[in-house]
């Protein structure tokens, strides 16, 4: 196992998806980009429904921890709600036989 932690995200949102809301997005995306810690998030939609997700891969459970709990309340504040959300170990030695894109750890 790693020091690498995989944070994964499962929400729904019942609020319109406006530009307005869109234009958001991108920003916290950049905003989220600056992050110490994270080395990417990738953004999930299920077609159709109000669910949506995101894995993100942070450096050490401490970035993440830290993340957490400022994020959290930053997507209650917009109406979001996590439905789930679970913190992994990396299995680094098998994960990079199957190309996982694990930064530079």
């Amino acid at each position: 196992m790693s020091t690498l932690k995989i944070w994964d995200l499962h929400m729904t949102y019942d609020g319109p998806i406006t530009e307005e809301f869109l234009a958001g997005t991108k920003q916290l995306a950049e905003s989220i980009a600056k992050e110490p810690g994270i080395i990417w998030k990738i953004w999930t939609a299920e077609e159709g429904t109000n669910h949506y997700g995101s894995t993100y891969l942070f450096r050490n459970r401490d970035y993440l921890e830290k993340y957490k709990a400022m994020h959290m309340k930053r997507l209650s504040s917009i109406g979001i709600t996590v439905t789930a959300d679970h913190v992994f170990d990396i299995m680094e030695d098998v994960s990079a036989i199957n190309n996982a894109p694990l930064g530079d750890g």
